[in-house]
């Protein structure tokens, strides 16, 4: 599977950058996907997830606070971006640091545990997959984090058969 990794110029500012994922021939991010599935039903939770990005990109950065950490596989970095503990909406991510997030998809959980949700467990699962794939790029080289940790460089469409 290809997959390619979508600075957004809006999210991002001085603190963090924010990427996204679009996979294969999808016009749409995997981002831009989880508002589009989810603004109807979770409007607030849609805005105030937005808001929180922008927050982190622009004047906070990504604090460990903002994120439920071990969210997938350990050492995958996935994380679960949620805007208050009671809400029911969670969207996947993973976090360099304080300074990018990379995001995924997610949806709302209804659930106690993410693997007993069908499309959560999709959007959890293409993630540890995108997480894997990142990490055995930036061993072999092909991606690399700039000095100040804000910037992926290289090679910024992958492919999983390849790592």
């Amino acid at each position: 599977m290809n997959f390619e990794l979508i600075k957004n110029d809006s999210l991002s500012g001085q603190k963090a950058v924010i990427y996204s994922v679009r996979i294969e021939d999808e016009i749409e991010t995997l981002l831009e996907k989880f508002v589009a599935e989810n603004v109807t039903d979770y409007r607030d939770q849609v805005r105030e997830l937005l808001l929180r990005l922008q927050q982190i990109g622009h004047n906070t950065g990504a604090r460990e606070t903002f994120f439920k950490p071990n969210e997938g596989k350990p050492g995958d970095g996935i994380e679960a971006l949620y805007d208050a503990e009671n809400k029911k909406l969670r969207l996947y991510c993973i976090r360099n640091g304080r300074v990018a997030v990379i995001v995924g998809g997610g949806g709302p959980k209804t659930t106690r545990t993410w693997q007993e949700d069908p499309k959560l467990k999709v959007a959890n699962e293409l993630l540890q997959l995108i997480s894997k794939t990142i990490i055995q790029a930036l061993s072999a080289g092909d991606l690399r984090w700039s000095a100040d940790g804000l910037t992926l460089e290289g090679e910024l469409t992958l492919d999983t058969d390849n790592y």
